[in-house]
């Protein structure tokens, strides 16, 4: 009976000890290990051999693997943010270099530093989200609201924000509405699949409504715009919904 109630105590803190491992890593080797665990437990339980020395060597070995895997995903981790920054540092020279041979560009200190910050951000999201999931739908659908997003995002700075146009709030609220869409789902692609969906209404009302007192080549030339925000916003809830399916098969 003691060594019942010592097995049950060692494989409770074995399972403990195993959610120190990344979240992949646990998902994919988790159960196994603590079944192998259960398992040998078992044996040495049956043979009537002692488990304490047994469980302080597993936990030992476990817990430098824990060490191992962790050490080895924060420098995947490294290494991909610094991919990502030097990618977003070349995109940011597009810009850079067109304020010097464009008339007009005149960007100061602070929006290059907010293009990088686009620049940088975006990539990363890219990379830590959609590397999570292998299917081609969710990752389509991380890509293209993504590219909406910023491309939302770099339109509101470049034409919207310096004038007193009221429908820079909206394109603000559209981003803010996607962030948290985003964090109530926890990325799961049902959620997502709504979020960019309720993205796309509000601009597809502003591209009916808002143009209507402009001049006829600036309500068309508004109008496409919005229609392809509605569109990308829409084919990415698309993926979303098709990727959530997927998941129910």
């Amino acid at each position: 009976m003691a060594t019942d109630v010592a097995g049950r105590r060692y494989r409770a803190w074995y399972a403990m000890l195993l959610r120190l491992y990344p979240r992949p890593f646990r998902e994919r080797f988790g159960e196994g290990m603590a079944q192998t665990f259960h398992d040998l437990c078992r044996e040495h339980r049956d043979t009537r051999r002692g488990l304490f020395g047994f469980a302080l060597w597993i936990f030992s070995e476990t817990l430098v693997g824990i060490v191992r895997e962790n050490i080895t995903r924060m420098n995947q981790l490294g290494r991909t943010m610094l991919r990502v920054a030097l990618v977003a540092l070349g995109l940011l020279m597009v810009p850079l270099v067109a304020s010097q041979v464009v008339d007009g560009w005149n960007w100061g200190p602070g929006a290059f530093v907010f293009a990088y910050v686009m620049f940088f951000g975006t990539g990363l999201a890219y990379a830590l989200i959609a590397r999570k999931v292998g299917g081609w739908a969710y990752k389509a659908g991380v890509g293209v609201a993504l590219v909406a997003g910023f491309a939302l995002g770099w339109a509101n700075m470049v034409h919207v924000a310096d004038s007193e146009n009221p429908a820079k709030l909206v394109y603000v609220g559209v981003l803010a509405v996607g962030g948290a869409g985003a964090w109530l789902a926890r990325l799961e692609a049902r959620g997502l699949a709504r979020t960019l969906f309720a993205m796309a209404a509000p601009l597809a009302l502003i591209a009916v409504m808002l143009p209507s007192g402009a001049p006829p080549y600036l309500a068309r030339n508004m109008a496409i715009l919005h229609g392809v925000f509605v569109a990308l916003f829409t084919a990415s809830g698309l993926l979303f919904r098709h990727a959530s399916l997927a998941g129910l098969k």
